[in-house]
């Protein structure tokens, strides 16, 4: 199934979760760490340079069909990764 844009864009949750710093563990657990992004709203969990994040910031990522299935760092509640599940 091939989502417009709009209705990739609409199944994030907007939780901010994949926008705090990560660490794996010796086991490859991911954990979260409790620092945001530079460029996240904590008070809403919205980037505020989102139309422009993947220009200045090399840590953002571009989520996509092709490669959500792949990052295993996502949270469990994650829309794109309820949407597209877990691939080798």
């Amino acid at each position: 199934m091939r989502l417009s844009d709009e209705e990739w864009e609409g199944l994030c949750r907007r939780c901010g979760l994949c926008c705090y710093e990560k660490w794996r563990d010796g086991n490859g657990r991911i954990h979260l760490t409790g620092i945001p992004c530079e460029h996240l709203d904590v008070a809403t969990s919205e980037c505020r340079i989102y139309p422009q994040r993947l220009q200045g910031e090399n840590r953002c990522i571009k989520l996509t069909p092709d490669n959500v299935g792949r990052l295993d760092w996502l949270p469990p509640g994650c829309g794109y990764r309820r949407w597209a599940p877990r691939k080798g």
